[in-house]
């Protein structure tokens, strides 16, 4: 039978929980945040917390978004081509790494990740590795190799949050340490410009597919006026804005109470249900709680589509 709780404790002011990796050790077996296709798992979790101080408790996610699920679809398929592209084959690329494994944001590969009770995980023979991806520079052929940086750039991968620059060449060229999934997966859809109008268009007259699809049928010169009017048309948003698609998803809040006064030492619980795109989970606290405990139920992983 799979283990599928997961207790937690002693919970600081701000903390991370990569639920994929724990489940891997906790079960002795692979979880992915994602299948092998890149569609990205979420994690349906329910959600115990002690706390023996006043309190508030903020859970966030990555937001399950259309743009949060094609980004990992895409990125998927751009680490499979960098693999392909550099002669690696399926074997090589390790048991363990067919799939992405990305921080939630760009403060947790820095900040607390906490590990379940009662493992010492640092003497543990497990490994979890980050995903990094190597990748040419938006350099000009002239600027390879300005200010003497490498002709590869080599960086993390974050759900949410910006791309972390690095350095800037002289020349403009940027090298990250850390990429936005949303935030580049933006950027790739702001090259699709709507046409301008010194640009070419559908010509109903002089398009034969045009005017064989449209069977000879006399309204086809008004229908092809209204498609071009339609091509030159501007996106009902603005497409150079990520907006709030690249912030973290605040999923529930709650507060901790021991006594109304705020004097009673008398641990309370509190219980929730959380949706976990990815399983990777961050927890905020007011105050940081030595006493602490959070029990995570993960009661079933499925595609964040589903859920959508």
């Amino acid at each position: 039978m799979a283990h599928n709780k997961l207790l937690y404790s002693n919970l600081g002011a701000a903390n991370y929980f990569n639920l994929t990796r724990d489940l891997s050790w906790a079960n002795s077996k692979n979880h992915e945040h994602t299948d092998r296709d890149g569609h990205v798992l979420g994690y349906i979790c329910n959600i115990k917390i002690r706390g023996a101080k006043t309190n508030t408790v903020t859970y966030a996610a990555a937001p399950n978004t259309w743009k949060m699920r094609n980004s990992f679809r895409k990125w998927h398929a751009y680490r499979d081509l960098m693999f392909s592209e550099a002669g690696v084959t399926e074997s090589e690329k390790g048991r363990y790494g067919k799939t992405i494994r990305p921080y939630l944001d760009a403060d947790m590969k820095t900040g607390t990740i906490k590990d379940p009770v009662g493992w010492d995980l640092s003497e543990q023979t497990q490994e979890w590795r980050y995903t990094q991806i190597a990748a040419a520079p938006g350099f000009s052929q002239s600027g390879v190799g300005t200010d003497g940086k490498e002709i590869v750039d080599v960086y993390d991968l974050n759900i949410t949050g910006v791309n972390q620059v690095e350095h800037t060449a002289t020349n403009g060229t940027q090298y990250y340490s850390a990429v936005g999934m949303i935030h580049s997966y933006n950027q790739d859809r702001q090259e699709v410009i709507t046409p301008e109008n010194n640009s070419e268009t559908i010509e109903g007259q002089n398009n034969p597919l045009a005017l064989l699809k449209q069977g000879g049928s006399v309204s086809g010169g008004e229908v092809m006026q209204i498609v071009e009017s339609q091509e030159f048309e501007a996106p009902p948003y603005d497409i150079t804005d990520d907006g709030h698609s690249v912030s973290v998803g605040i999923e529930d809040i709650m507060v901790i109470n021991p006594g109304y006064d705020g004097t009673s030492s008398v641990p309370v619980q509190r219980s929730t249900t959380v949706f976990v795109p990815a399983g990777l989970l961050q927890v905020n606290l007011a105050f940081a709680d030595a006493d602490s405990a959070m029990l995570v139920d993960v009661i079933d992983i499925v595609r964040c589509k589903d859920m959508a």
